[in-house]
């Protein structure tokens, strides 16, 4: 009976890789974690498609264009499918035409699934059943997060600097380098899409 349980248990666990968010952090991560500065970026490679643009992504060079909607995945997070589904239906539609917003995927799970699981579940078109057609970056668990004017790491991993985020995680990044706004719907969601999508524009109305 109790190697029923288990197998049952393990079981459960495979089919959530990629859907959880971690719960603890090491000590020494939360101390970095509370002297990090508000304005963040990071360099990370990408999946080097020719929907990336560049084999090395830069979040400050990307901010230089406007907010960028970072959205965390992993390859078998079925949320993160949901959400890049409507992304990109919202791509088609024309709902970015007239935006200065960029879109942005982070795999966030590199000690668990490879480069292969990303692009065979995102990367390509015609042959992905969630075809990314914007940036996918590819951070490692050694990855840092720098600070924004000065581009120094500051010793904290870009996980843990971005809140430990589970899969999925939407996060809209201000020009400047700060977190303005996050979600973590697990489903894809017209409205909470819509809040952080006009979240700088309603900043605006609201003063």
């Amino acid at each position: 009976m109790l190697r029923e349980v288990l197998m049952a248990c393990l079981t459960t666990m495979m089919f959530l890789s990629g859907c959880i968010q971690p719960d603890t952090m090491m000590d020494g991560e939360t101390s970095e974690t509370n002297q990090l500065p508000f304005e963040l970026t990071f360099s990370a490679e990408t999946l080097d498609r020719t929907e990336d643009a560049t084999s090395e992504f830069s979040l400050k060079e990307q901010l230089e264009d406007g907010p960028v909607m970072l959205l965390w995945i992993g390859a078998g997070c079925t949320g993160c499918h949901d959400w890049t589904d409507m992304i990109r239906e919202k791509m088609d539609e024309g709902v970015f035409e007239d935006s200065n917003m960029t879109v942005v995927s982070v795999h966030r799970w590199g000690e668990f699934e490879t480069k292969a699981d990303v692009q065979t579940v995102f990367g390509t078109f015609n042959e992905s059943d969630h075809y990314t057609p914007w940036t996918i970056v590819m951070p490692t668990p050694t990855t840092e997060a720098a600070d924004f004017e000065t581009e120094i790491d500051t010793g904290t991993s870009l996980y843990s600097a971005y809140g430990n985020p589970g899969t999925p995680t939407l996060q809209v990044i201000a020009p400047n380098g700060v977190l303005a706004w996050q979600s973590k719907t697990y489903w894809a969601n017209e409205t909470v899409f819509e809040d952080g999508f006009s979240f700088f524009e309603r900043q605006v109305v609201e003063e």
